[in-house]
């Protein structure tokens, strides 16, 4: 396996996923969809004034878990946050994602326009057979 398993994974599943950090011990977790899955790693957006943005500055180490129902399938993925500051990526996001105008990001030097990706990281998949075998999992690195 390799990390183009998970992008394909992710792309099937149409990429929901919990993305977790850490608030000063506390875990938060929340519902993410991706922007893109690529080679060099999982990019998302998020705004300056969200708690989200403030938590990746205090610890970039994130967790994210996507699920299947049918079969029961998890993917599970340690990475940690780039900020990426891209104008091309910036003004791509734009015009692909029609909701980020519709918060009022219409410019990619909009201070509240976070973009990110979590990359260096491990990812394993997870299934009903390997519920008691997790040490045994084969891990992924990207």
């Amino acid at each position: 396996m390799d990390f183009g398993d998970c992008i394909r994974f992710i792309t099937e599943s149409q990429g929901t996923c919990t993305l977790c950090t850490n608030d000063g011990g506390q875990p938060r977790g929340r519902g993410m969809v991706p922007l893109w899955v690529k080679e060099d790693g999982i990019y998302f957006t998020t705004a300056s004034s969200k708690n989200l943005y403030s938590q990746l500055l205090a610890n970039s180490n994130v967790e994210l878990c996507f699920v299947t129902l049918q079969p029961i399938k998890h993917l599970r993925i340690t990475g940690r946050v780039e900020f990426v500051e891209d104008i091309i990526l910036k003004n791509k996001a734009l015009d692909e994602r029609p909701f980020l105008k519709a918060l009022g990001i219409n410019t990619t030097d909009d201070p509240n326009f976070i973009l990110f990706r979590v990359s260096n990281g491990e990812a394993h998949f997870w299934t009903w057979e390997d519920n008691l075998k997790e040490a045994d999992i084969p891990r992924i690195r990207f």
